[in-house]
């Protein structure tokens, strides 16, 4: 018998954690903080500034929705302006904004590096019956990030095919 938590036990920790707001780290092409944006907190988002440029990745539905390019295909990466907060966030994620909130653009929709991660993220987020649209922020050292503020971390490679055949299953 192993205390150590299978994978299974770790994606529904993982899912947990999105939905109380608590950030997830995921590795891949690199290693990023990532938040549910339904329950981003403003001080959450506050304190994700402090570790580089926050990206909000929305479904290409969604972004074709908001008049955002989605550069990667199923996905766009949306810069955070410094200078918008927690509303225009969720404004972004959740449609039942878009008549409140009807001018939220232009935005800055990023063209430039790898998304598996992004990907992961709104795999994950999904598969948590969250909206699907994260908050995402790279970070240069994975492990400590997560052993510092207990976060759970995945591996992008590891998690990838199962977030797959949950995703086959519930169109089913």
């Amino acid at each position: 018998m192993t205390l150590a938590l299978t994978l299974t036990e770790r994606l529904a920790r993982a899912r947990g954690d999105l939905r109380m707001g608590v950030p997830v780290v995921l590795v891949g092409k690199g290693a990023a903080l990532v938040v549910a944006v339904e329950e981003l907190t403003a001080e959450r988002l506050a304190d994700l500034r402090g570790f580089g440029q926050p990206v909000i990745a929305l479904t290409d539905r969604r972004a074709e929705t908001l008049k955002a390019r989605a550069y990667d295909g199923d996905l766009a990466r949306i810069a955070l302006p410094a200078n918008q907060g927690i509303d225009w966030v969720r404004s972004l994620a959740d449609p039942a904004d878009d008549l409140r909130w009807p001018m939220k653009g232009p935005l800055s929709a990023l063209r430039e590096g790898p998304a598996d991660l992004h990907r992961a993220a709104l795999a994950l987020a999904k598969s948590a019956r969250l909206l699907p649209a994260v908050l995402v922020v790279d970070i240069p050292d994975a492990a400590a990030v997560a052993l510092r503020h207990d976060l759970s971390l995945l591996q992008v490679a590891e998690i990838g095919p199962e977030l797959a055949r949950l995703d086959r299953k519930s169109v089913v």
